[in-house]
């Protein structure tokens, strides 16, 4: 049987871009991810279907990180962002505004 394909959203990535920022700043939300993806992606607001793979997260990258590279890593194509993600991580505790954050 073919494993489905899920596309997300615009509104689906801001949100995993933001679970992609909370588990690169907090080891207890990676693990978490990689325990149980599907209940920490709900509790983010992004729902996959079943029978569909969850998304993987991405390896943090190096020293600081852009919030072109977050959104990137959870599956935007940005062009025009400035900024850095590493400031981001006190804002709502968890990059809340990471979506968004610095882009024209």
């Amino acid at each position: 049987m073919a494993e489905s394909i899920y596309i997300l959203g615009d509104e689906d990535r801001a949100k995993f871009a933001r679970l992609i920022a909370a588990a690169w700043a907090d080891e207890d939300v990676k693990a978490r991810f990689e325990a149980e993806p599907r209940e920490l992606l709900a509790e983010y607001g992004v729902v996959i279907p079943e029978g569909v793979p969850t998304p993987l997260l991405p390896a943090r990258p190096e020293g600081e990180f852009s919030v072109e590279d977050l959104q990137v890593a959870a599956g935007a194509q940005v062009e025009g962002c400035v900024g850095t993600a590493g400031t981001l991580g006190t804002i709502g505790g968890c990059a809340g505004t990471a979506g968004t954050y610095g882009c024209a």
